[in-house]
């Protein structure tokens, strides 16, 4: 006759099957954020340089675009232009990306996608983009789930910032290290300026690799 098994035998494999399970569930849950961040991150930046193309079809090379001048406090720091950035933005940008709303408030347009991810874009040197792979979920900081990005017009060169002039959209390099910059030194920079991992990223292939120095929310 065939012996079952007994009620502490059933207990005890429950208790190691949960056990494994509470120790891996953290790595694979990180692994998936991960993974949905690299995924999130790769096809806004392709949605977004194909926009660029689209609308440089019908409006002539983006670095002939007229933007509204850039505004600054007493201090000389860049303020928002929210009027400037709107009129930018339906000129431009409207007709080639697809959103499921717009929020206008507080100074920045912000562009929220299907898949829950969303985009503020603000006039400064450049237009400054920043994108959110998850929304207003997550942490909401720079080089955790927010990772800036530029569309810069022959402005932008003009106020100095000498970056790859053949790609108008493009990850936030750090100035004159678009082709000559190591990834020693991208990671460093990400480090130091969140601003810039974006930069790291692109060099990586879209890959959050496993030196990267914030831990993806």
């Amino acid at each position: 006759m065939k012996k079952a098994f007994t009620m502490a035998e059933v207990l005890i494999t429950i208790g190691i099957i949960g056990l494994v399970a509470a120790m891996t569930f953290p790595s694979l849950l990180f692994k998936y954020k991960k993974q949905e961040a690299e995924a999130r991150i790769k096809r806004f930046y392709t949605t977004m340089a194909q926009a660029v193309k689209l609308s440089e079809i019908d409006n002539g090379p983006a670095f002939s675009w007229t933007k509204a001048a850039r505004m600054a406090d007493g201090d000389g720091n860049i303020v928002a232009n929210p009027a400037g950035t709107k009129e930018f933005y339906n000129l431009y940008l409207a007709k080639y990306l697809k959103t499921l709303f717009i929020d206008e408030t507080n100074g920045k347009l912000k562009l929220i996608f299907a898949d829950g991810s969303t985009t503020t874009m603000s006039i400064g040197y450049c237009m400054d983009i920043q994108f959110d792979y998850n929304g207003d979920k997550g942490a909401n900081t720079l080089g955790y789930d927010r990772f800036d990005f530029l569309l810069c017009t022959e402005e932008g060169y003009n106020a100095g910032l000498s970056r790859y002039k053949q790609i108008p959209f493009d990850a936030y390099f750090p100035a004159n290290c678009k082709n000559n910059c190591s990834r020693t030194r991208l990671l460093e920079v990400c480090k130091s300026k969140a601003m810039y991992c974006s930069s790291l990223i692109m060099y990586d292939g879209w890959k959050i690799s496993d030196d990267y120095p914030y831990k993806i929310k």
